[in-house]
């Protein structure tokens, strides 16, 4: 298997401690360097509303101050990978701000606030009630309500249950790849009876949407670790044929920065998207070495 060298690691260390905002250079620390779980909670409050909910650009394709459904699951992605009671000091009041903001006449949450347009944004971020995919953002939500059930009421959790398997199973279009990876998120904290419901339908989602073969992948689509990133992933043996050349195929597009880019730009609000660009390559980044650390890829001792 190739593996991302000692050299190579210690330049994206570098470019993580140097250039990555800070939420990205605690989680890196946590993660990679036995860093304190407390220094990412600290950064990562200032983030949080008082609604409960989470903005300022925490995802960098959305700048808004505003709390947003999209940055709240996006803090509640960092929160799932700290061992620390303390979290919750974060999640209670998120979970609270999800319940306040459920949409009845929708069965789920816009994804993000009507504020959201007054600010820069990507160019796929505008307002809308209700989402086509619907299960972006209320898959992943849901899945974030099983990570953590003595935070949310039973009876709204086990509502919002019925729907999110009913909207899989009969409507969704089998199509969206974010809707794809809410789906696979919520999957793995359902218990194993509900994951029995869902599954053929999941594996059926997953054959449309991530893009097997590197020779049909054209700029921004689903690949296989997205769907497998890490050995103990359940779609690990659908994809394992293709998979030791997808880490090597990561491993050789890390830039000389040490850092990995974002595939994609806002196609507006040029000084903001330089910002945000940045932001994404210490977020990327991170995330790569992370897969690249599940699969044993990093020839260092971490």
């Amino acid at each position: 298997m190739t593996k991302l060298s000692a050299k190579q690691y210690e330049e994206a260390k570098s470019f993580m401690m140097g250039e990555a905002r800070a939420i990205d250079k605690y989680m890196f620390l946590y993660e990679f360097e036995k860093g304190d779980p407390e220094d990412v909670i600290k950064e990562l409050a200032k983030y949080q509303n008082a609604d409960g909910g989470f903005g300022w650009g925490l995802e960098p394709d959305l700048r808004c101050k505003e709390s947003s459904v999209l940055a709240s699951t996006v803090a509640l992605q960092y929160l799932s990978k700290l061992e620390t009671e303390s979290k919750n000091e974060l999640i209670k009041p998120c979970f609270t701000y999800l319940t306040d903001t459920y949409n009845e006449t929708y069965k789920g949450w816009a994804i993000i606030p009507k504020e959201a347009v007054q600010s820069p944004r990507a160019i796929w971020w505008e307002y809308t009630a209700a989402s086509p995919a619907w299960g972006n953002p209320n898959a992943e939500v849901l899945g974030c309500f099983y990570e953590y059930p003595e935070l949310v009421d039973s009876q709204f959790k086990e509502k919002l249950t019925d729907e999110s398997i009913q909207y899989l199973l009969e409507e969704s279009k089998l199509s969206d790849m974010h809707e794809l990876l809410c789906y696979v998120r919520l999957y793995e904290r359902l218990p194993a009876e509900l994951q029995a419901i869902i599954k053929p339908r999941l594996d059926r989602y997953v054959d449309n949407v991530v893009i097997k073969n590197p020779k049909d992948r054209h700029g921004y689509c689903a690949v296989p670790l997205q769907v497998a990133d890490s050995p103990a992933s359940v779609y690990y043996q659908h994809f394992a044929d293709v998979l030791p050349a997808d880490l090597a195929q990561l491993i050789d597009s890390q830039t000389d920065a040490g850092s990995w880019e974002p595939n994609w730009s806002w196609g507006r609000y040029e000084e903001e998207w330089v910002e945000a660009k940045k932001e994404w390559e210490g977020y990327l980044t991170l995330g790569n070495l992370r897969i690249l650390k599940a699969y044993q890829a990093i020839e260092t001792n971490i």
